[in-house]
């Protein structure tokens, strides 16, 4: 196997492997290093409980980094102060493994909340996982992070931004399948760079990616504890520095914030038991805010979910979604189409329902609402609500 995905650009390494923390035999711990110390940016849960995990990693993120490690299987939330103290002792642990220090390192968790972290079969692990660590183990490391997820989620991309040595590129990764609500939405990914770019620019690039793919999913409108969304940034492309104004990163941004929507509509469609991704765009709105709002709403909506699910083309809960919304509109003629057939302009229209029921059984759906009052719009994802999320989430 290449390198790509995690390890698409220079300098990193990855591994995953089966550590015992699940129940089930299945890979449940990852690593992530790179040769050289990173620069490093992220964004956080707004959940007030917080994954001791995480919470470690936002101490350290403003940090030089050399390595990330993941779990799976046990989230390392209100799981008491004893979890707390291993996870000091699990990182110091690590360091003296990466011959790094604890200050260099990130830790991430996902799983079943209030569980004791498995310190010791985690530490009895990391010899193992060091010895795997290469290039060519990225699905490896993507597996590792997955919970009730059906389908390892791995992006690369180049930047087209010229280096001394190569091509800017990045690689990611990401798990997510439940507990997604857009307010950085719930999910673990990580995105590597081999570019030269400071840490405030880096940050930057990565908030507004963000907000524009990450905030912008939903499956079932539940925040998670632990979430977070981790980039780094090597420099082993040797390209000029990147920075803010430049063009340079106009093409930075820009590809980042494409592999953040590659993720993000990889983890909505993944969404549990989904069978269907819902894309809902917006325009025509008074205001950036009022077309994110009116997005996220509609495809957040238990009762259009289900009529996805069904095939059923009932516009009116598009609409009494819509209204819901603290946004302005002009509802005398706002216009709704469901998969590219006019459904609604400010009065019912005429369509040939069962051709659009037709097209409702393929496996994505496009919503197009516009509000009729600016110019401003934005698109957000969900996916369809079948008995499959009840039957995984009551197991």
């Amino acid at each position: 196997m290449e390198k790509g995905g995690i390890t698409y650009p220079e300098g990193f390494l990855a591994a995953g492997m089966c550590a015992g923390i699940k129940k089930k035999k299945e890979h449940d711990l990852s690593l992530l290093l790179s040769s050289v110390p990173c620069v490093a940016a992220a964004t956080f849960t707004t959940n007030r409980f917080k994954s001791y995990s995480l919470l470690w990693s936002r101490k350290n993120i403003k940090n030089p980094i050399r390595a990330v490690l993941v779990n799976s299987g046990n989230a390392n939330t209100c799981n008491g102060q004893e979890s707390r103290r291993n996870t000091d002792l699990l990182m110091g642990r690590l360091a003296g493994l990466l011959k790094a220090e604890k200050k260099e390192l990130l830790f991430a968790s996902t799983g079943t909340i209030g569980k004791k972290l498995p310190f010791q079969v985690i530490s009895d692990a990391l010899p193992e996982l060091m010895g795997r660590l290469g290039a060519a183990n990225h699905q490896e490391a993507a597996r590792g992070i997955m919970t009730t997820d059906l389908a390892m989620k791995e992006f690369h991309s180049g930047t087209g931004i010229k280096g001394r040595k190569k091509e800017v590129v990045m690689g990611a990764m990401a798990k997510g399948s439940g507990m997604i609500n857009p307010c950085m939405a719930t999910m673990l990914a990580f995105i590597t760079t081999d570019a030269v770019i400071g840490r405030e620019d880096l940050q930057e690039a990565l908030s507004g990616a963000v907000e524009d793919s990450f905030n912008m999913i939903t499956v079932d409108n539940d925040m998670s504890t632990n979430d977070m969304v981790v980039c780094l940034a090597n420099g082993q492309a040797g390209n000029p520095a990147i920075r803010k104004g430049s063009s340079d990163y106009s093409l930075f941004a820009s590809c980042l914030k494409d592999v953040c929507r590659q993720l993000a509509v990889k983890i909505a469609s993944d969404g549990e038991g989904a069978t269907k991704l819902i894309e809902v765009r917006v325009k025509g709105a008074w205001s950036s805010g009022d077309a994110r709002r009116i997005a996220r709403k509609i495809a957040g909506s238990n009762l259009f979910k289900s009529a996805v699910y069904g095939c059923m083309a009932n516009w009116g809960r598009i609409l009494s979604s819509a209204g819901s919304v603290r946004a302005r509109m002009d509802t005398s003629r706002t216009e709704v189409s469901i998969c590219g057939i006019k459904v609604f302009n400010g009065n019912p229209l005429d369509y040939n329902e069962p051709e659009l029921v037709s097209l409702m059984a393929g496996s994505r759906i496009e919503v197009c609402v516009d509000v009729k009052k600016g110019n401003f719009e934005a698109t957000g994802w969900g996916c369809d609500l079948t008995e499959q999320y009840v039957k995984i989430n009551k197991e």
